[in-house]
């Protein structure tokens, strides 16, 4: 029998591809596509050349050629840094690396910055809307089977989009924000009565978040590119700001808990270093902890192989399910579940 907790859901990419929202190498080609055919793009085509071409060279110097290794989350962080321009500790070498970099960023790398609220635009007002409801309308089965589960469930999400709270409507969803519309940590604390049946942490942002002028984050549907809350990529984790801090704070705790029996990643491609890192050491505290990966493949092997080369400890527990995310939701049940948690047997 399933106890409060027992599981929780780990939403990637692959999550939303049903909803027909692109994964971020995809949104790379759009990009591509776009320097070479959009008229407001296409004085960016050098710029981005030069910044793919740098992505490539460095991925290349450690072995790594994977197709995949320029994604949206790649390139927007490599501008980030390169923004910091002349407070970067490395910035009076870059000239020297790169010499084309000076020729195409512009003064103060201002086509930086054009090209990087372009991008921001597009993925917030384009890439990730989901314009169909039928397309998004597998997320309700989060709460059917919330309801015959009968206690909250806990879903962690690194996707931008709104098919969840879409899908099952914003009143049963907590996001961390109240009536005010503001995000407070107070609002998604374990130690508070929680009324809505879902629980949906947001570990890089939201399409519908904005940075105010005091620091906070509010829910808005009125948001400029550069205001949008939302952060990208690996290797920035550590310098999370709440909410993002106290999001991957609790994805953490979670995960470590004794009454987390397994979790079930969704579209997932583990790629991501940091979360993979929290995975792993509750795999390893927990012996009996189960790691299930719902996400189409060709072969099994190959799969495992590709993630072993993630992370072994990860890769030596995982259980796949090679099925999209809308066919295996469809599907859900509290007996499907029961399949890979071990359960408690608690008496009446």
């Amino acid at each position: 029998m399933l106890q409060s907790d027992s599981f929780i859901f780990l939403l990637g990419a692959g999550a939303s591809y049903d909803a027909k929202i692109p994964i971020s190498s995809k949104m790379i080609e759009y990009v591509e596509d776009l320097v070479l055919t959009n008229e407001n793009w296409k004085q960016y085509k050098d710029l981005y050349y030069c910044i793919k071409s740098g992505i490539i060279n460095a991925a290349g110097i450690t072995g790594n050629f994977s197709s995949n290794v320029v994604n949206i989350e790649t390139l927007v962080n490599t501008m980030d840094e390169l923004l910091k321009s002349y407070e970067h500790p490395l910035y009076p070498f870059i000239g020297s690396w790169i010499p084309r970099l000076n020729e195409v960023c512009g003064n103060k790398f201002d086509s930086i910055k054009k090209l990087k609220s372009h991008i921001l635009e597009k993925l917030c007002t384009d890439w990730t809307k989901c314009e169909h409801t039928e397309d998004h309308d597998y997320y309700k089965n989060f709460y059917r089977l919330q309801q015959e589960y009968n206690y909250p469930i806990s879903i962690f999400s690194l996707n931008y989009d709104l098919c969840l709270e879409n899908a099952i409507g914003k009143s049963n969803v907590q996001r961390g924000f109240g009536s005010d519309h503001l995000w407070n940590w107070e609002n998604l604390d374990a130690e508070v009565n929680i009324k809505e049946p879902i629980r949906l942490y947001k570990l890089h942002g939201s399409i519908d978040w904005k940075k105010t002028n005091t620091g906070e984050v509010e829910e808005s549907g009125k948001i400029l590119p550069e205001e949008t809350a939302i952060i990208f990529g690996t290797a920035y984790k550590l310098q999370y700001l709440d909410p993002f801090l106290f999001l991957v704070n609790v994805f953490r705790k979670k995960t470590l808990e004794n009454n987390t029996k397994a979790i079930f990643c969704i579209g997932y491609s583990f790629n991501d270093e940091h979360i993979n890192g929290i995975i792993a050491q509750s795999l390893k505290k927990d012996k009996k902890k189960q790691i299930i990966s719902i996400s189409p493949m060709k072969d099994e092997k190959s799969e495992k192989n590709r993630i072993e080369k993630l992370n072994k400890d990860i890769a030596e527990r995982i259980t796949f399910i090679p099925e999209t995310a809308k066919t295996w939701l469809d599907s859900i049940t509290c007996q499907e579940i029961e399949k890979y948690v071990e359960s408690d047997n608690v008496p009446f």
